[in-house]
């Protein structure tokens, strides 16, 4: 586990750009289908559904935007560092005492990190999923089955990604394999003795 936490503190600099990178495609497209469904009206049910999805997931966008830029701002420009030395410098006594001592700041750093990071993970599920609704909705108004066709192309898409990502591990090397083969329980002579008598 200790494993899996250093290497989220590794590549938490490159989730947070990619973080911001989707926020932003998702606000694009959701700016451009409401600015054409601003100028068809609201016809009928589906281009409402339509709208409503697509204006509740813009908020999220851009609230997940400001989340993974400010903790990314904060981390590059060491705020908590940055702070204390500008009141170290202004006189004000015993400002120490009111921030944590260099070992705990990289510490909170982390945590504040991996906080964000689950925060932006959900954000980001609520908003494509209200953007998906929204696309398929505006679909449907065109004829039931384009929306049906989004949601099936959207599974498939996302098995296809991540196919190819467990292909894309590498293979279980000989001593791997040896390991896994030494954990895995061994079935005994009289295990094999009662499988046959039972067939």
């Amino acid at each position: 586990m200790k494993s899996l936490g250093n290497l989220v503190e590794k590549v938490t600099p490159w989730l947070l750009d990619v973080g911001s990178w989707i926020f932003g495609g998702l606000m694009a497209v959701n700016l451009v289908v409401i600015a054409s469904l601003i100028t068809v009206g609201p016809v009928d049910s589906a281009i409402q559904v339509s709208m409503t999805a697509l204006v509740c997931a813009l908020p999220l966008n851009v609230a997940g935007i400001v989340l993974l830029r400010l903790t990314k701002d904060v981390s590059d420009i060491r705020l908590d560092d940055l702070t204390l030395r500008v009141f170290q410098e202004a006189g004000f006594p015993e400002i120490e005492t009111y921030f944590p001592p260099p070992q705990q700041r990289a510490a909170l750093q982390k945590r504040r990190s991996e906080i964000v990071l689950l925060f932006s993970l959900g954000i980001a599920a609520l908003s494509v999923a209200l953007t998906m609704t929204g696309l398929a909705a505006a679909l449907w108004h065109m004829a039931w089955w384009m929306g049906v066709v989004l949601f099936s192309m959207s599974v498939v898409s996302g098995l296809l990604v991540l196919l190819a990502m467990v292909m894309a591990l590498p293979p279980e090397s000989a001593t791997q394999g040896e390991r896994t083969a030494a954990t895995m329980p061994r079935k005994s002579p009289d295990d094999a003795d009662l499988t046959d008598a039972a067939a």
